[in-house]
């Protein structure tokens, strides 16, 4: 577990203002339908409207979305814990009332490297790799999946892109009340600045 002390650090908010929320987010909620055109272009309509009518029941949907919900925080929750080594009782989930989803977040700030691995594996473990095998195996139950969870990590997208400039030696912590995170920038050293 890496050392970190408040007092060596400065915050700074990060945040997607909420009004801004739906105008930032839709790219990345839209993004995976373009795979849904590639999939008639490369197997055909026959295969895909077939796909449709088996997957869309309300029985399947009640399960992806449940079963997603838990794998998504419990993916952020795995790879956090098992990067950083901070200890399970440091870690809180909870649920963002205004978009109605439920977030995990550490009561301790993270690494700036650990903090976005955790927070795209998500979109890699339940998006990206299942979208590969749709289209490896031709199977549409796993291209509206990755296609679901890869729109539902769009505000883990917008959050990884807030921390794009960031410096490397800072730690982040996910913000509990906003969409985005609070990023603690290393103090310098009065002697440094003059180096």
């Amino acid at each position: 577990m890496e050392d970190f002390e408040y007092a060596d650090y400065v915050s700074e908010e990060r945040i997607v203002p909420e009004e801004k929320l739906g105008k930032y987010n839709l790219p990345f909620m839209v993004f995976p339908a373009a795979f849904l055109f590639l999939f008639v272009i490369n197997f055909g309509t026959p295969p895909f409207l077939q796909g449709i009518s088996e997957y869309f029941t309300v029985q399947n949907l009640f399960l992806i979305f449940t079963a997603g919900f838990l794998s998504h925080e419990l993916i952020h929750f795995l790879t956090w814990h098992a990067l950083s080594r901070i200890p399970f009782h440091e870690f809180r989930i909870g649920m963002r009332w205004s978009s109605f989803t439920p977030v995990i977040g550490c009561q301790r700030p993270m690494s700036l490297n650990v903090f976005r691995t955790g927070l795209i594996a998500p979109f890699i473990l339940l998006g990206a790799v299942p979208m590969g095998f749709a289209f490896y195996f031709e199977n549409t139950w796993l291209l509206f999946s990755a296609c679901i969870f890869m729109g539902w990590a769009s505000a883990d997208i917008l959050t990884f892109l807030l921390l794009w400039n960031t410096r490397k030696d800072s730690f982040v912590e996910m913000h509990r009340n906003k969409l985005g995170c609070i990023v603690f920038n290393k103090k310098q050293n009065p002697e440094e600045v003059f180096l």
